[in-house]
C-alpha cells in the first residue's frame, strides 16, 4: 500500500506505489465489477471509481477497521465495503449474488498510516505495544503469542516468514528472558517494539563478525511476526486459488507484492499448471517452506502473466518504502465449452 503524503489536516493522500500502473492493468470497463481487496487509504479505489460509469461496481475489502471507516467517508453508491480478509472474497460475492467480477487488485503489505502509528506496533522505529494485528478487533497480539509460544514455534516463524538465519538464537533469547525469573532489568522480556528491536539487535550484533547493516537487524523478525500473526501467506494463497473461479474470462488480476514470499506465490499462480507442478516438485528450495501440497491447482482456468513492473529509480527516491515493490498483472484464461467460457 505505502501511501506516503499527507495534507495539513493529517489525512493521508492517496499515492500508493504503482497507482496508475496497477489500475491500468485492470483494463477498466465503465460498467464492470471490480474488487480492491486491500483498500488501505483508498488510493486505488478512488482511481478505479474515477474510471467506472454509473452502472459500475467496486467491492472494497480490508482487515483494518480504520481503513473501513475511511472508506465509508467516500459515500459512493457504487462502492460496497467488507471488513474482513480478502480470502473471504468468494463467499462475499455469493452473498452479493455476484457470479463473476471483471478484475481484482491486491496491494499487499502495510500502508504508511499503519507503519507511522506507534500504537499499531508495526514499526521498530517508534515505541509502541507489540500488537501488529491488521484487524485490531480480534485475534492475539504478537506479545500475547510470544508469551505462550514454544522455542520451536518462535524459531519456525522467524525462519519461515522472515528468512532469519539467526532465528534459533533470537528464539532462545526470548525464551530465556520470558522463563528466567532472575533476569536483570536489562534482560527483561520485551513488552514494546523498541524492546524487541533492541533484543534482536543485541543477538545479531553479537553473532556477526562484521557490524555494518544495510537494514536494521530487526527488520526480518518484525516482518515474520507480522506475517504470521495476520495469517498473510495463507490468506494470499486462498485468494489466488479463488481468482480463476471468480474472475471472468479475459478479466485481470493486478498484484503489488513487497517481499519474497508474496513474490513467489504470485509468480507461481501466474504460470501454466504443468510449469507450476514441475517447479514445485523439482526445485523445492526455491519456494522456501512451500511443499508439493501447496501447488495451486486451477480447474479449467489459468492466470497468464502479461506484465511485470519494478519501481523506477525516481519512485524509490520519492518513496524509499517502494524499493522492494513488484507489480504483476495477469489475465484469466478459461477453457471454452460449447458457446460458454468456464
Amino acid at each position: 500500500m505505502n501511501e506516503t503524503s499527507s495534507n495539513s489536516r493529517g489525512n493521508y493522500l492517496h499515492q500508493p506505489v504503482f497507482l496508475e500502473e496497477a489500475v491500468d492493468g485492470l483494463k477498466i470497463c465503465s460498467g464492470g465489477t471490480y474488487v480492491d481487496a486491500t483498500f488501505g487509504r483508498g488510493g486505488h479505489s478512488v482511481e478505479i471509481l474515477s474510471r467506472l460509469g454509473f452502472d459500475g461496481k467496486l467491492i472494497a475489502i480490508d482487515k483494518d477497521p480504520e481503513a473501513i471507516e475511511y472508506a465509508k467517508a467516500l459515500n459512493d453508491k457504487r462502492l460496497f465495503l467488507h471488513h474482513g480478509s480478502f480470502s473471504e472474497l468468494g463467499n462475499l460475492l455469493k452473498s452479493l449474488k455476484i457470479e463473476k467480477v471483471n478484475g481484482v487488485l491486491l496491494d499487499l503489505g502495510l500502508s504508511s498510516p499503519q507503519i507511522d502509528s506507534a500504537g499499531r506496533g508495526f514499526s521498530f522505529q517508534k515505541t509502541g505495544p507489540l500488537d501488529m494485528r491488521m484487524n485490531t478487533s480480534r485475534g492475539q497480539t504478537v506479545y500475547q503469542w510470544l508469551m505462550g509460544a514454544t522455542f520451536l514455534q518462535i524459531e519456525k516463524v522467524l525462519k519461515d516468514f522472515g528468512d532469519e538465519k539467526l532465528s534459533s538464537f533470537i528464539a532462545s533469547e526470548l525464551i530465556l528472558r520470558r522463563d528466567d525469573q532472575d533476569c536483570g532489568a536489562s534482560k527483561q522480556f520485551p513488552k514494546t517494539t523498541s524492546d524487541l528491536a533492541d533484543l534482536v539487535f543485541g543477538v545479531i550484533d553479537g553473532k556477526r563478525k562484521r557490524h555494518y547493516y544495510k537494514t536494521h537487524p530487526a527488520t526480518k523478525t518484525f516482518q515474520a511476526l507480522r506475517i504470521f500473526i495476520n495469517n498473510e501467506i495463507e490468506d494470499l494463497k486462498d485468494l489466488l486459488e479463488q481468482i480463476p473461479m471468480i474472475v471472468s474470462h479475459s478479466g485481470r488480476l493486478s498484484v503489488i507484492s513487497f517481499h519474497s514470499l508474496e513474490h513467489r506465490l504470485v509468480k507461481f499462480s501466474m504460470r501454466p499448471q504443468t510449469a507450476q507442478s514441475n517447479n514445485y516438485s523439482a526445485h523445492p528450495k526455491r519456494l522456501g517452506f512451500f511443499s508439493d501440497k501447496d501447488t495451486i491447482k486451477f480447474p479449467n482456468c489459468t492466470i497468464k502473466e502479461i506484465k511485470k513492473i519494478k519501481p523506477s529509480r525516481e519512485s524509490i527516491q520519492e518513496n524509499p518504502r517502494s524499493r522492494s515493490a513488484l507489480l504483476r498483472v495477469g489475465e484469466i484464461i478459461c477453457a471454452k465449452q460449447g458457446k460458454e467460457w468456464i
